[in-house]
C-alpha cells in the first residue's frame, strides 16, 4: 500500500514537473516570438525610415540640379542677352542734348543693375558655387544680395569664423537659410530681419533668424505641412538628412524665429 502511495506521489511530483517545465516553455517560446517580433517591426521601421531618407535625398538632388540648371540658364542665356540689349542702348546714335537721352540712359542704367541682380542669383543657385567659397560667405553674399531690397533692413552678426560641415551639408544649410528669407520675403510682410550664426555650448552650429513681421499659426502650419507636403517640408528634410533640428517660435501679429541647430563634428 505504502509503494502504491509512493508511486501515485512520484507519478503526481513527474506530471507537476512536467506541467510547469511545459508552461516555461510556453512562457518562454512566447517571450522570444516577442521580441522577435518586436525586432522585425523595429527593422522594418528602419527600412521605412532609411527608404524615406533616400527618397528626401532624391527629391532634393533633383530640386538642386534644377536650381543649378537655372543658374546657368540666368547666367549664359538671359544675362547675355540683357547685356546684349543693353549695349546697344549704349551705342545709339543720340545726343547727350536730346529728349531721348536721359530717358536711355535712366533704361540702360536699369538694365545694367537688372544684370548684376541676375549674375548674384544666378550664382546663388549654383552648387558648385556654394561648395566653393563655402558656407559663410555664400551666406554673406546672399544677405548682401538680399540687403538691396530698399525696404528690408537686414541686420547680420556672424560669430563663427571657421567651417565646421563642408560638402552636401554647407549646401543643404545654405538651402535652409535661403528657404527661409524667402518665405520671409513672400509672407512676412517685415521690414527687419535680425541674423545670427553662432556657437552654442561649442558643441553646436546655431543660425537663427528672426523677423518683425505678421507671424503666423505653427501648429496650423504644421499640420498643413503634414497633410499637403507643402511650406516647410523642404526644410525639415533637409535639416533631417544632415542630423540637425530646425525650431520655429511665431505669434501672429509679433513675427518668427527660426532657428536651425546642427551638432559640430568632433573632428
Amino acid at each position: 500500500m505504502q509503494d502504491q502511495s509512493q508511486e501515485i506521489f512520484f507519478v503526481i511530483a513527474v506530471g507537476g514537473l512536467i506541467a510547469l517545465l511545459l508552461v516555461v516553455f510556453i512562457i518562454s517560446a512566447l517571450f522570444f516570438y516577442q521580441r522577435r517580433q518586436q525586432k522585425q517591426e523595429r527593422e522594418i521601421v528602419s527600412l521605412k525610415e532609411e527608404y524615406q531618407k533616400e527618397l528626401f535625398s532624391s527629391q532634393l538632388e533633383m530640386q538642386e540640379y534644377t536650381m543649378k540648371q537655372l543658374g546657368v540658364e540666368l547666367h549664359d542665356n538671359i544675362k547675355q542677352k540683357l547685356a546684349a540689349i543693353q549695349l546697344n542702348l549704349t551705342l545709339l546714335p543720340i545726343e547727350p542734348d536730346s529728349d531721348l537721352y536721359s530717358e536711355i540712359k535712366e533704361n540702360s542704367d536699369f538694365l545694367k543693375n537688372t544684370i548684376e541682380e541676375i549674375r548674384e542669383l544666378s550664382h546663388s543657385l549654383s552648387t558648385d558655387r556654394i561648395l566653393h567659397i563655402g558656407l559663410l560667405e555664400s551666406i554673406e553674399k546672399e544677405v548682401s544680395r538680399l540687403g538691396k531690397i530698399k525696404t528690408l533692413t537686414i541686420h547680420y552678426n556672424c560669430q563663427v569664423s571657421g567651417s565646421y560641415f563642408g560638402g552636401q551639408t554647407d549646401t543643404f544649410i545654405f538651402r535652409i537659410f535661403q528657404e527661409v528669407l524667402q518665405n520671409i520675403l513672400k509672407h512676412a510682410k517685415a521690414s527687419e530681419i535680425n541674423i545670427e550664426v553662432f556657437e552654442k555650448d561649442v558643441t553646436l552650429f546655431v543660425i537663427s533668424i528672426q523677423d518683425n513681421g505678421v507671424g503666423f499659426d505653427v501648429e496650423a502650419n504644421k499640420k498643413q505641412t503634414k497633410e499637403t507636403g507643402i511650406g516647410l517640408t523642404n526644410m525639415f528634410n533637409r535639416a533631417k538628412l544632415i542630423g540637425g533640428n530646425i525650431n520655429i517660435e511665431s505669434e501672429i501679429g509679433k513675427g518668427t524665429r527660426v532657428s536651425l541647430v546642427l551638432p559640430i563634428p568632433a573632428d
